[in-house]
């Protein structure tokens, strides 16, 4: 398999990226004065944001915790943005030791970021950060250090937290997906979330579309989709219980809110290859 070369998405600090404003929803950090007007106006549209995002934060730490409980020792995490903690590798590090990670970022900020952080803290035996795409899943599959950390005669953990939404049609996400299935081994496990508006109330998905508009606006375009099409993408896997559900109420480790307005925004679920 070949690509051509990869150029990961320009470092413009007078833009802002999806990455870094995920970072702040979860963290509260911001990395650049030029993406507060944007925050305002996300937290403006959808009041609810921060929740979004760390309903998937924790929905990815639950995850992870499973796969290493049915074996899992090695992951690939495709779109996992600016390291915020709790990261993949930290989580599975809590249970056992050495995991083999790789994480996958178009973003120059997350990229570099995670880089230094995997330095710093001595991990690049077994972890790594690698420029690359979903749109691209041949050079996810075939970079260096993918082989170099992956063992693909053993199971893997695939993650694609919040990934799909920044996915269009256009990009055939499906097909991605196949390709990505078809080269996990038997065994491996996927765990995905998406939001969506499907089963909002009236006033949730007025909040939603605007901060969509936003995204727009700032030309980080989002796709929502249904729970169907949602579960399309977990064609040719098996669902693991309770199947499609919303972030929050898969295994929570607390009891779940059903009065939180950014529960039913978020599709989740796990999935393994036979």
């Amino acid at each position: 398999m070949s690509e051509p070369d990869f150029e990961p998405r320009h470092l413009d600090t007078a833009k802002p990226s999806s990455a870094r404003i995920y970072l702040h929803m979860i963290t509260g950090e911001v990395i650049y004065e030029a993406d507060l007007p944007f925050i305002e106006q996300l937290y403006t549209a959808i009041p609810f944001y921060p929740k979004w995002a760390r309903h998937n934060r924790a929905f990815l730490a639950r995850a992870v915790r499973h796969m290493v409980g049915h074996g899992i020792r090695q992951f690939l995490d495709i779109g996992s943005g600016l390291p915020a903690g709790g990261n993949t590798h930290e989580v599975a590090r809590e249970l056992i030791p050495d995991p083999h990670v790789v994480y996958v970022d178009n973003d120059e900020e997350a990229i570099n970021r995670a880089r230094e952080l995997l330095t710093q803290h001595q991990l690049l035996d077994t972890t790594a950060m690698i420029d690359a795409d979903l749109r691209q899943p041949a050079r996810i599959l075939e970079h260096p250090d993918t082989r170099r950390l992956l063992d693909f005669t053993q199971p893997i953990g695939l993650l694609l937290i919040s990934v799909l939404p920044w996915i269009t049609d256009e990009d055939d996400p499906a097909e991605l997906l196949a390709q990505l299935r078809d080269a996990m081994p038997p065994g491996s496990h996927l765990a995905m979330t998406h939001v969506s508006l499907e089963d909002a109330g009236p006033e949730i998905k007025t909040q939603v579309a605007a901060g969509a508009s936003v995204f727009a606006d700032a030309s980080i375009p989002v796709t929502l989709r249904t729970r169907q099409q949602f579960a399309n993408f977990f064609d040719g896997w098996t669902l693991t219980e309770p199947g499609i559900t919303y972030a929050t109420d898969w295994h929570p480790d607390t009891p779940t809110d059903t009065e939180d307005d950014a529960r039913r925004c978020n599709f989740a679920a796990t999935a393994t290859l036979s």
